[in-house]
């Protein structure tokens, strides 16, 4: 950007013409010595500013220039602003690519605002879930009574047959959270049960029986590692545990219905509340 006295715009305009003051004379019918005073800056030389103000808008039009920018300089007393060729197209490129930037600079806030909000939502839907985990955990009533079962189990000898019945061992005590019986000790509560067998002896035989119901189950380290369902059509499964195995953990994807014995015991399972659970069976030599 530039800036040139009033006489410097109208005489550089005139002479990038060619012209004289004798052709502005004629083009514009005021007398050369006014155009003259112009170029000089010399307004006093005309006496009215009236006159002025018309002879530079006449002597504007003439050389095509803007007579309100040249009214304006005049009327302020001040210098005119121009731009040179070129100039004006590089100032506008400009201003669009500061814009660009700004409105580039403002977009980049937009990813950070989105990326928040998701993270906001993930958080209220995590704290959703464990609200309501704990909030279906506390609905269900913990119990510590343990169970004891009294079998009876019999066996042939083969040179007769010899009936023997175990004796029941029962222990009611407040203070105890679990009691046992001569061959198997049931402990635990709500999805977790652990039945304890005492006297094994390898292969032990595990059937697992489901009544009016269906459901998935698998007992590890047997056949049944994979998993098995139990339907009506299909109600019973039985395998075995070999011989090393100490223990086994049975899940039952349903709880009720489902009947389990384990070497010809049957197991109380009273003590599994939850809709599904799981019972870890431990042999004892």
């Amino acid at each position: 950007m530039r800036q040139k006295s009033i006489g410097e715009v109208l005489r550089t305009a005139r002479e990038g013409r060619g012209w004289t003051f004798v052709d502005l004379q004629r083009i514009t019918k005021i007398q050369a010595k006014y155009l003259q005073a112009l170029e000089y800056n010399d307004f006093d030389f005309i006496a009215n500013s009236d006159v002025v103000q018309s002879i530079l808008k006449a002597y504007a039009e003439a050389l095509e220039l803007d007579a309100d920018v040249l009214l304006d300089a005049y009327e302020t007393n001040s210098l005119v602003k121009y731009y040179e060729d070129g100039e004006e197209e590089l100032r506008s490129s400009e201003l669009k690519r500061s814009y660009k930037v700004r409105k580039r600079k403002k977009n980049s806030y937009l990813p950070l605002i989105y990326l928040l909000l998701a993270t906001g939502l993930i958080i209220i839907f995590v704290i959703y879930i464990v609200h309501s985990r704990l909030k279906n955990r506390a609905s269900i009533t913990p119990t510590t009574t343990s169970y004891s079962i009294v079998e009876q189990s019999v066996s042939e000898a083969s040179s007769g047959t010899e009936t023997s019945s175990t004796e029941q061992a029962q222990s009611n005590s407040t203070s105890s959270s679990s009691s046992a019986t001569e061959n198997v000790t049931i402990s635990g509560s709500g999805s977790n049960i652990v039945a304890t067998l005492k006297t094994v002896t390898y292969p032990v035989e595990v059937t697992v029986t489901a009544k009016n119901t269906t459901s998935w189950i698998s007992l590890s380290d047997t056949l049944l590692e994979g998993g098995v369902t139990l339907t009506p059509d299909n109600p019973t499964v039985t395998t075995t545990i070999e011989e090393g195995v100490t223990s086994t953990t049975l899940i039952l994807g349903v709880v009720k219905g489902v009947e389990v014995s384990v070497g010809g015991q049957k197991l109380e399972l009273s003590a599994l509340t939850a809709d599904t659970g799981s019972i870890t069976i431990n042999f004892e030599q």
